[in-house]
Parts: C-alpha cells; sequence; structure tokens
C-alpha cells in the first residue's frame, strides 16, 4: 500500500515504527513526510535517503510535523535541522491539508477493533492508556481522496493475565472509548491480512474482521459477524 512518492504519516506505537524502519532498508523510496508526531523511526527513512518530499504538493523539499517524540539522538538531529518543518497542530491536522498532500498514507495502531469497525486506541476498558492524538484526523482524511489510504495495523491477540485474547472483538470492553468512528475506517491489518472497509455493508466489514482475526477466535467472530 506504500508506493514509491507516497506522503507519510505514522503515529505513536511500536508497529508503525517498524513499518518506517522496513521502509528505510527497502527498496522504495522518494516519499515526503506529514505527520503529527516526528519519530525516530522517520529520521532513520531520512538517513538512509528515502526521504524527498518532492511530490506532496504542498511544503515540497521539508517534511512537516507538530512535534518530536523520539531517542536524545532523534532531538539532536533535528536541532537546527531545515529538512524538518513544525507548524501548529491546527495547520498539520486538518483533515483538509492532510488530503492536500499526494497519495497520503497514514499508519496508525489500535489497541482493540469491534466488528462495526469502531477503533479503540487509547483506553483499555475504561482506563486511560494513551492519548488520541491525530487518530482520527488521518484517518478520516483518506475518504477526502480516494487514492489516499489509511492502514490501521495492529496484532491480532494480546496476553492477559498470561491469556491470550483476540483485539478484533464482537463489542468493545465496557468503559472503552472510541478513539475513531467505524464509519471512517479504510483498512485494517494485522498478521493474517488485510480488511478492506471502506465503501462495504456492515455485514461485509464485520465478515472481513473475522477473517483477519487470530484463528483460535476466528470462526466465534464469523458466526458473529451473520
Amino acid at each position: 500500500f506504500i508506493a514509491d512518492g507516497a506522503t507519510l504519516q505514522t503515529g505513536i506505537g511500536g508497529i508503525p515504527s517498524t513499518i518506517v524502519r522496513q521502509l528505510a532498508t527497502g527498496d522504495g523510496g522518494d516519499y515526503g513526510v506529514h505527520s503529527e508526531m516526528f519519530t525516530t523511526g522517520l529520521m532513520h527513512l531520512h538517513r538512509a535517503g528515502k526521504v524527498t518530499n518532492r511530490h506532496k504538493g504542498q511544503f515540497a523539499g521539508t517534511s512537516i510535523t507538530t512535534f518530536a517524540a523520539g531517542t536524545l539522538e532523534l532531538y539532536e538531529w533535528l536541532d537546527g535541522n531545515e529538512d524538518v518543518g513544525f507548524l501548529p497542530v491546527d495547520v498539520v491536522n486538518a483533515p483538509e491539508m492532510i488530503a492536500a498532500n499526494r497519495n497520503m498514507v497514514s499508519i496508525n495502531g489500535a489497541l482493540a477493533i469491534d466488528l462495526l469497525g469502531q477503533v479503540v486506541a487509547d483506553t483499555i476498558g475504561a482506563r486511560q492508556f494513551s492519548g488520541i492524538g491525530g487518530h482520527e484526523d488521518f484517518v478520516s482524511a483518506s475518504g477526502l481522496q480516494l487514492e489516499d489510504r489509511a492502514l490501521v495495523c495492529m496484532p491480532s491477540t494480546a496476553t492477559v493475565d498470561g491469556a491470550p485474547i483476540s483485539r478484533i472483538v464482537p463489542t468493545l470492553a465496557e468503559g472503552a472509548s472510541v478513539t475513531t468512528p467505524r464509519h471512517q475506517l479504510d483498512l485494517v491489518i494485522t498478521e493474517y491480512g488485510v480488511a478492506h472497509l471502506r465503501g462495504h455493508t456492515v455485514r461485509e466489514r464485520a465478515k472481513a474482521l473475522a477473517e483477519i482475526a487470530h484463528p483460535d477466535f476466528r470462526d466465534d467472530l464469523r458466526t458473529r459477524s451473520r
């Protein structure tokens, strides 16, 4: 889903960082960056010569962000670095501004998703775990330009009290807060495949999500998706 010349946004978490590191050592390149958060992984992408910002259609030659979060090495690399520009969040996260980039690809994680496609990315049950950040802003922007893609990536399971649980669930846990609503989702990705949700019916979306769940939970989810 990430073609040469794509404009990238990466959210917080291990999976977005891992994807960017893979891009840094892969064959593709000529990427642009328009991301609320600038990470250590994006620094490695720059250092690998993969970022040119030539094809974004705005802010040519410059990676755009609002804040940085990463290692001390990242902060030292950013100090005085004119390849990266910091702009206010109401500019960087405006859906119309995000969609103005060419071939925008957002890469974000999730903690859980129900069969309707509601994404939980900042709470575990009723407990606040992280922040909302730009999750909804960047996922929703893909609906403004059909060539843009929003990737929500997560492992199919988590471990709780030593036992695996499915991150794709029939219904969300009591007290969980929806970070991104169902109608904004495009692609959901686990280690078992990709669920294409944009433009599909509620039942089709539920069936697609069940098919990328862990095999131990898949039959139950299939039954509940009928």
